[in-house]
C-alpha cells in the first residue's frame, strides 16, 4: 500500500511556515498524508467520480481509521489551505465533499508510510474487505505473480493522451447527465495509480454487499489501459455481452420471473417476484445475495417482509406481462438496441452521440432514471422510448415506482449471480487451468480457453435468460491504445 501526493506539496514545508503549531492529539504526519491521499484515490473505486468537483469524504469511514479526523481536516482546511470543501452535508444522502486547490491538481507521487501503527491499521481494515471474496478463491487465485501490466507502454500512452486531452476541450470525456467533463489531470492520476497497484502486486478484491458485484483492480481500472495486461506472458480476450442490461432485462418481461401471489385471493390480477418455487431459476439470486431468511429480505437497507412464497418486491399486473415484447427483444438479443435507439434518437431529437459509450448513458438514462424525470427538458430520449415501446416502459416503470434504484440493482443482482456464481464455477470445474478475470458484464480469459468459456457464457445466459445472448470478442492488445491516440489525433486535426 501506498500514499499518493501531488509532486509539487511540500507538506513538510507548508507545515514549518505555518504560523500556528499543530495543536491536537494525537497527530500523525501519515494520517495527514493519507487524508490528502483520499482525495486522489476514492474515485480509484468509483470512476463516476471523476466528473465530480469534490470528491465526498465518508465520516463514519474516516473514524474508524482515524478519531479525530476532524481535526485533521480542518488543520488541511485552515490553516494550512491545502483542500476545500463544499460545506454540504446532508445526514444520510451526501457526506461533505472535499477537493484540492487547483495549486495541487497536479500529477502524483507515491509514498511509503513511516508510522507502522498507522499503517497496521489501514491493513486490517484491508484485510477485513477481503473476507468478502474469501469463498471466490476460483477468481481471486488469478491474481497473483503472472498478471503483468506494460508499465512502459502505459506512461507513454498516458503522456500523450494527457498532452491532447489537456490542450483540446474537444477530446474530454463528457457527461450529458452532470453535464461535466472529466479533467485530464484526474484521469491521467486515475489511470497511473491502478496501473500501479497492479504492477505492485496491491490487489483490491471485494464482493459488495448490495448487488453481490466482484471489485477487482481490473474492474476499477479504465477499458484502454487494460489492453496492456497479460497472463503469463499472453494476451487476455475479453468476451461481453452486449447489450447486457438491457438483454437481462428481457427476463423481466417473461411470465417465467413472476407467480401468481399465494395466499392473497383479493390479487388475483397482480404477480410477484418467486423465491420459494420457481419458474424463475433466478430465484436464488435474492436468497443469496440479499441476504434471505425466513422472515424478511434485506435489500440494500430496504427491508421488505414476504408470506409463504412470494415477496411484494415488484407487485405486477398480469395483463401487463402477457403483452407482445418482441421487437424490443428482438432487438436487445441480436445485440442492436443501441444502434437502434442511436439512429432514432438523431432522426426524431437531432441528439447525435460522440462514441458507442455515449449512446449506452442514454440507454441508461431512459431504464434507470426516476419516472418522474419523464418531464424534464433533457428527458427527450426517455419520452421516446416510451413511445416506441410503450408496454416495456410500463413494467420498468412499475419496478421502479417506488425507488428508482430497484431496477438497476436487480439486473446487476442478476448479473452477478449469473457471471460469477453460475458461468465461472462452471468454467473452473471443467477448465481448472483457464484463467478467467470478470469485469461485471464480461470475462476475460486467454487465447486457449477463450472459445470453452465462450461456449459455457453462452449456454448459462441462455438457459437463465431465456435468449441466446449476442457475445462479442476483444482482444486486449497494445495496438488498440495506439488506436486510441490515433482516433484522438484525428479529431485534433478535424476541428483544426
Amino acid at each position: 500500500m501506498k500514499l499518493y501526493l501531488p509532486t509539487n506539496l511540500e507538506l513538510d514545508q507548508l507545515i514549518y511556515d505555518n504560523p500556528r503549531p499543530i495543536t491536537f492529539n494525537p497527530y500523525k504526519k501519515d494520517k495527514l498524508m493519507y487524508i490528502i491521499h483520499l482525495l486522489s484515490a476514492i474515485p480509484l473505486m468509483n470512476k463516476d467520480l471523476l466528473f465530480e468537483d469534490y470528491i465526498p469524504l465518508n465520516a463514519q469511514m474516516l473514524q474508524s481509521k482515524i478519531q479525530n479526523y476532524k481535526q485533521y481536516l480542518n488543520y488541511l482546511e485552515f490553516d494550512l489551505k491545502i483542500i476545500e470543501s463544499d460545506k454540504q452535508y446532508i445526514v444520510g444522502h451526501k457526506s461533505k465533499g472535499y477537493r484540492l486547490i487547483d495549486k495541487y491538481k497536479t500529477t502524483l507521487e507515491a509514498f511509503s508510510y513511516s508510522e507502522r501503527t498507522f499503517y497496521k491499521t489501514l491493513k486490517r481494515h484491508k484485510n477485513k474487505k477481503a473476507l468478502s471474496v474469501k469463498h471466490l478463491n476460483y477468481l481471486t487465485k488469478w491474481f497473483n505473480a503472472d498478471l503483468e501490466i506494460n508499465i512502459n507502454a502505459v506512461q507513454n500512452f498516458l503522456d500523450e493522451e494527457f498532452t491532447l486531452k489537456n490542450e483540446n476541450l474537444q477530446l474530454r470525456d463528457y457527461n450529458r447527465k452532470s453535464k461535466k467533463f472529466k479533467r485530464p489531470i484526474d484521469q491521467y492520476n486515475h489511470a497511473k495509480m491502478s496501473t500501479d497497484k497492479l504492477s505492485w502486486q496491491d490487489y483490491y478484491l471485494l464482493l459488495d454487499d448490495n448487488v453481490y458485484r466482484f471489485h477487482s483492480n481490473l474492474t476499477n481500472m479504465r477499458s484502454v489501459i487494460r489492453n496492456a495486461i497479460t497472463y503469463k506472458g499472453q494476451k487476455l480476450i475479453s468476451i461481453d455481452i452486449k447489450n447486457s442490461q438491457p438483454y437481462l432485462s428481457t427476463i423481466l418481461l417473461t411470465k417465467n420471473f413472476w407467480i401468481t401471489a399465494k395466499n392473497e385471493p383479493k390479487n388475483n390480477a397482480f404477480m410477484s417476484i418467486s423465491f420459494d418455487e420457481p419458474p424463475n431459476p433466478l430465484s436464488k439470486v435474492f436468497k443469496d445475495i440479499n441476504g434471505y431468511k425466513s422472515n424478511s429480505i434485506n435489500i440494500s437497507n430496504i427491508n421488505i417482509q414476504h408470506k409463504d412464497s412470494y415477496i411484494m418486491l415488484g407487485e405486477m399486473e398480469k395483463a401487463l406481462i402477457q403483452k407482445d415484447f418482441e421487437q424490443y427483444t428482438q432487438l436487445v438479443v441480436k445485440g442492436e438496441i443501441y444502434e437502434y435507439l442511436e439512429d432514432i434518437f438523431l432522426n426524431e431529437l437531432g441528439v447525435g452521440y460522440a462514441n458507442r459509450k455515449e449512446v449506452k448513458s442514454a440507454v441508461f438514462q431512459v431504464l434507470f432514471t426516476d419516472n418522474r424525470y419523464l418531464g424534464q427538458e433533457d428527458a427527450k430520449p426517455k419520452r421516446l422510448f416510451k413511445q416506441l415501446f410503450p408496454e416495456v416502459y410500463k413494467v420498468f416503470a412499475k419496478i421502479k415506482r417506488k425507488d428508482k434504484s430497484l431496477l438497476p440493482r436487480l439486473l446487476q443482482s442478476i448479473e452477478s449471480y449469473l457471471i460469477v456464481d453460475v458461468i465461472s464455477k462452471r468454467i473452473v470445474t471443467e477448465y481448472p487451468n483457464a484463467p478467467i478475470f470478470t469485469i461485471h458484464d464480461s470475462i476475460a480469459t486467454t487465447e486457449e480457453y477463450v472459445d470453452a468459456v465462450e461456449h459455457i457464457m453462452k449456454d448459462e445466459l441462455s438457459k437463465a435468460i431465456g435468449h441466446t445472448p449476442t457475445l462479442q470478442r476483444e482482444n486486449c492488445e497494445l495496438k488498440n491504445m495506439d488506436k486510441h491516440l490515433d482516433n484522438l489525433r484525428k479529431k485534433v486535426k478535424e476541428v483544426a
